[in-house]
């Protein structure tokens, strides 16, 4: 028991990184920079922190690396910085104030500030930003205080300014900068981005395989918080639905991650982050971070509701189902379009298992098990019934970062939290087949530690003793509207020598015809596509272009490296998918696409006037040519010519020949190409 005890301590996946920061929260424009005669940046007081003993930091993450904790990204530096005593003030054109600090702290990588106090009057409101006036958060006002305390998002860089703008100066007095956070883990950057920890074998959630589940990956944030020792640390988690259907923005999570008050107190939450595009399995891309930027989608501090694990007073997991519950003290704008997970308090194991989450921090990812879960203790096969075990992940993995995570059954009700494992990606990028343990959260509806509080209490306040719930968005203004289909989608060209199909279309909108969808799903089968079921079964193309404005015209080549195969015929469709997860109906070509090889020609045909008065004959050419088509009768003579122009390869022509003036008797089709001459005979029976 003991060396199994070390070994799991040596590997476990609990807590986080440092993630990569978004744009602006507000496109608001700064107090200073709507003021022509506010003072530059450089003549702003600055307040330099003492410096952080890095060596010493990463000594002490050596030896905790052998530990059951979270990762840490960062310290505190205890301050005592407010208007009164510090930074810039000056008083704008307006009549109004302006107050401004700077905070540097020597070789920081991001920095964060906590207000201990964050009394303000209803007409002021903070920003913060980087030093280059990148990064800008806000703005916030007297709303945003939690428990009367605030934390900021994290700032890139080693300077972090503050700027309120506000009617009476003499009104911020109750304002107290008690704790700034000194990040002390490399970045990611921009230009170019650095390879992350998240390993090649994550899959990214804008994946079509993560389709069935749009509405959960819109309920999965990350976050980061202050322990009560001061370090900083980062867990992911999930928002949940209740039974009284309220738009409460209850979060569950590990409680290795957050188990009391105060550090719930300290919670900042990253919403929508995560990659717009799907990049491939084992592609080195899909192990750096994300590069799509949606917009900063920030939340802070939060009220602890609900908690079950040993961690607050025993520094472990063992024994307890690892549970936390948060209300987000913070109002989400509809605009986030966030979802609320359903959960299910049957306590059986599950048959099928998905799993979404933030490994290292990076953009957010899916992953699938195909096999049944077991129920067991933390870390053991047999003992306890305190976590479910999956075994392997079949699709994707989990790692540090992705603490918190919620395991999902086949009906997508929350059924566990991630406490650690084993799971993560070889140097190869494929997974490395090892378990993962959930705490149950049927564990969490029966006891809870914190004020005696269980879920139950919290998630179905009525009392109804509901098993499974379903989920809801968060706000009854989230997205709903689908795009409307593409219009004009056709097979525009067909290369049969390479081969390669071009199709071209009309781009459709977000919301039916109006803004810009977020992604194709174009698929190709041998078959006809005609119903939903076809389209989930035909071959994805693994990328399509991103989509344009609505109304421009946009193509796709589909090539060999598709799989597409020579002397075969394909049938195609597409679907628009905007940032809610709607699609729009699916849209399909009216044409095939035949990879002929040789030329293909219909033989005879036989027009009987029981039957219709015109004979149809299909031909498909291996090579755009000038083709002539010329109708004759058993004495040689021309009767008409049917058609004579350009016929494009690939695509299937049809020549039909009225036959009702026609006599009784044998004619001929004579096609004349380029390249080729063949012969049809037609028999005409009136």
């Amino acid at each position: 028991m003991g060396s199994w005890r070390v070994l799991l301590l040596t590997v476990v996946l609990v807590g986080g990184v440092w993630m990569r920061p978004a744009a602006a929260q507000e496109q608001t424009a700064l107090p200073s920079h709507q003021h022509e005669t506010v003072r530059p940046t450089t003549d702003v007081a600055v307040h330099t922190l003492p410096d952080v003993n890095v060596a010493a930091l990463r000594a002490e993450d050596r030896q905790r690396s052998t530990q059951i904790g979270p990762y840490r990204y960062g310290t505190t530096i205890k301050t005592n910085l407010s208007p009164a005593q510090s930074g810039t003030w000056e008083q704008l054109a307006s009549g109004r104030w302006l107050w401004r600090l700077r905070i540097q702290s020597r070789n920081a990588v991001s920095l964060s500030v906590e207000f201990s106090a964050f009394q303000m009057p209803p007409d002021a409101a903070l920003y913060v930003h980087g030093g280059d006036d990148s990064a800008v958060h806000g703005p916030y006002t007297a709303t945003d205080a939690t428990a009367g305390q605030h934390r900021t998002p994290l700032i890139p860089g080693d300077e972090i300014i503050l700027e309120v703008e506000a009617a009476d100066r003499a009104q911020l007095s109750g304002l107290t900068i008690g704790t700034v956070v000194h990040g002390y883990r490399p970045l990611p950057s921009d230009s170019p981005p650095p390879p992350s920890k998240s390993g090649a074998c994550n899959l990214d959630v804008a994946c079509e395989e993560a389709d069935p589940w749009r509405k959960q990956v819109r309920s999965v944030g990350r976050y980061t918080y202050e322990a009560e020792n001061g370090n900083t640390f980062f867990c992911s988690g999930a928002l949940v639905n209740n039974t009284a259907q309220a738009p409460t923005p209850y979060f569950l999570t590990a409680e290795h991650c957050v188990s009391s008050p105060e550090e719930a107190r300290t919670m900042v939450f990253y919403w929508n982050y995560q990659n717009q595009t799907c990049r491939s399995l084992g592609n080195p891309d899909n192990g750096t971070v994300t590069d799509d930027n949606p917009g900063d989608q920030t939340s802070s501090g939060a009220l602890l509701r609900a908690r079950l694990g040993n961690w607050h007073d025993q520094d472990q997991i063992l024994g307890q189902s690892d549970l936390t519950l948060v209300e987000v003290d913070d109002s989400i704008p509809d605009a986030y379009g966030l979802y609320l997970s359903g959960w299910s308090r049957a306590g059986t194991a599950s048959s099928e298992s998905v799993t979404i989450h933030h490994p290292q921090g990076d953009g957010k990812r899916i992953s699938f098990d195909e096999d049944p879960s077991s129920i067991t203790g933390f870390g053991q096969d047999d003992q306890g019934d305190t976590h479910l075990r999956v075994g392997n992940w079949e699709l994707g993995t989990t790692e540090g970062g992705s603490s918190g995570g919620p395991l999902y059954d086949t009906d997508q009700h929350v059924v566990g939290v991630l406490s650690g494992g084993f799971a993560g990606c070889t140097g190869d990028g494929t997974d490395n087949d090892q378990p993962d343990w959930y705490g149950r959260l049927a564990a969490g509806f029966e006891k809870g530690d914190y004020n005696e509080t269980t879920l139950a209490d919290v998630l179905d306040p009525r009392n109804t003793g509901t098993e499974a719930l379903d989920g809801r968005p968060l706000s009854e203004e989230a997205d709903v509207t689908p795009p409307a289909p593409v219009r004009n989608l056709r097979i525009s060209t067909v290369n049969t020598q390479e081969p390669s199909v071009t199709l071209r279309w009309t781009a459709t909108g977000d919301d039916n015809r109006t803004g810009t969808a977020q992604r194709y799903l174009l698929r190709y089968d041998t078959t006809r596509i005609e119903s939903a079921a076809d389209f989930e079964q035909a071959r994805a193309v693994s990328a399509p272009p991103l989509p344009a404005p609505v109304g421009r015209t946009e193509t796709a080549t589909v090539t060999s490296s598709d799989g597409l195969e020579a002397d075969r015929t394909y049938y195609f469709a597409l679907v628009a998918v905007d940032d809610g997860g709607n699609r729009s109906p699916r849209t399909t070509p009216d044409r095939r696409a035949v990879l002929v090889r040789e030329i293909e020609i219909d033989e005879g045909q036989v027009a009987s006037e029981t039957g219709s008065p015109t004979t149809t004959t299909r031909f498909v050419l291996n090579e755009t040519q000038n083709v002539r088509i010329a109708l004759y009768d058993l004495l040689g003579r021309r009767v008409r010519v049917v058609r004579d122009e350009e016929i494009p390869e690939g695509l299937e022509q049809s020549v039909r020949v009225r036959t009702s003036t026609l006599s009784s008797g044998p004619y001929f089709l004579r096609f004349t190409g380029e390249q080729f001459a063949a012969t049809r005979k037609i028999v005409v029976v009136n």
